[in-house]
């Protein structure tokens, strides 16, 4: 692993939410370097809106700074009297302060020279707040793909993420797909997949987590964004069809594009709707599951995506039906592709008596070669290259 090092990772999301990619990334490069997580920035629009509803007083606007998560990590949050946006005077002048800002904090942990990585085309208006050692940019996602973007939004993210892909050293991108839709022939571009902690998925939870305790089985489960991107007519004509499956799902709920078909589908007396859990708890949920879904909507985003929860379902050696994306066909020999609901229905029926001690063994196999440890030693192979690169071409930037 890369050692001695210090990265300031500005990140899309609060770190205490859903564990990603990134929570197990910066989590293990912390036990051989000091590591800054960056949480979102405040909007105008969210700290006018909170002081109007009284959630936000003057005093508590200060509220800013680092606080320590563990050993060699860091969480920084941006100060809220400094939120993004506004008119250009007033924009100029928070840009000023949010940047003063962390450069004090960098300051007082002595870092002074980071690894700058930025992790979305919103992010690309800080990408020279800070002197970089090195700069990564790593795509998660297909975020031109976004549901609910304007023409205008879209262009103007495509002209961010472009910006940061020439300004970047090293681009990690976590699927093939997206290595060829974002970077095909750029020698910038390296793929790192998502992958597992496989030993909290191995051996069986003490007891069920109370949310499942008393469900009849067979318990459906799905873990991760419960949004548009999800079939989310597909799960409630399922959940019609058969009153006896208990279909649960864990996650951030976002409500764009579809509050009615949610409302609908939480109605449902067999289904569950659970709120996200912190990372070290998510194993919990899996094992008690008796199949795995990964129900997507085939979009330009989850073509692109490479979904944790499949990596998850089989370290925890659940049967897994999914949609019919890249993500799922890598794990063709383990996992089951359906389309249209008749195949679904047949696929679920199947897999959910699907147990054996030998196909266990074999989608603990298949997911054996995918450790975070692993992705953690290949992502340090390409920072250290990286490094060498840059040092020959001059001094930090």
């Amino acid at each position: 692993m890369i050692t001695g090092e210090s990265f300031v990772y500005f990140g899309p999301e609060q770190w205490d939410s859903m564990w990603r990619n990134r929570h197990h990334l910066l989590s293990r490069l912390a036990r051989a370097n000091r590591v800054v997580y960056v949480e979102p920035r405040p909007y105008t629009y969210e700290i006018t809106g909170g002081l109007r509803r009284g959630e936000l007083t003057v005093a508590n606007l200060r509220a800013d700074g680092v606080r320590r998560e563990r050993e060699n990590l860091w969480l920084y949050r941006s100060p809220r009297y400094a939120p993004v946006g506004g008119p250009p005077p007033l924009r100029f002048l928070t840009c000023r302060l949010r940047r003063a800002s962390l450069r004090r904090a960098l300051d007082g942990l002595e870092i002074h020279h980071p690894i700058v990585w930025l992790s979305h085309p919103s992010q690309a208006d800080v990408r020279l707040d800070l002197p970089a050692r090195l700069r990564v940019y790593h795509i998660v996602d297909d975020y031109l793909g976004y549901y609910g973007l304007s023409d205008t939004q879209r262009a103007s993210w495509a002209e961010r993420e472009r910006s940061l892909i020439d300004w970047a050293d090293l681009v990690i991108a976590v699927s093939p797909e997206l290595m060829d839709a974002k970077g095909a022939g750029n020698p910038k571009f390296r793929l790192l997949p998502n992958a597992v902690d496989e030993a909290a998925y191995r051996n069986p939870s003490p007891e069920l987590p109370p949310e499942l305790a008393g469900l009849p089985r067979p318990i459906l489960g799905y873990v991760g964004l419960i949004s548009v991107r999800l079939d989310l007519a597909l799960l409630d004509a399922l959940a019609a069809a058969h009153p006896e499956w208990m279909l649960v799902m864990l996650g951030t709920i976002y409500r764009d594009g579809c509050a009615d078909e949610l409302d609908r589908l939480a109605a449902r007396d067999n289904v569950r709707l659970l709120p996200p859990v912190l990372g070290d708890r998510v194993a919990d949920y899996v094992r008690g599951f008796d199949v795995g879904l990964a129900p997507y909507r085939v979009t330009r985003e989850t073509y692109h995506a490479s979904p944790l929860k499949i990596y998850e379902y089989l370290a925890a050696g659940l049967p897994v039906v999914g949609a019919d994306v890249p993500g799922v066909r890598q794990f063709a020999g383990v996992a089951v592709i359906a389309s249209g609901l008749s195949a679904w229905e047949t696929a679920i029926a199947s897999a959910r008596s699907d147990r054996s001690p030998a196909a266990v063994a074999a989608r603990r196999q298949a997911i054996a070669p995918h450790t975070w440890d692993g992705r953690v030693e290949t992502l340090s192979e390409y920072l250290i290259a990286a490094l060498v690169q840059t040092e020959k071409g001059g001094a930090p930037r």
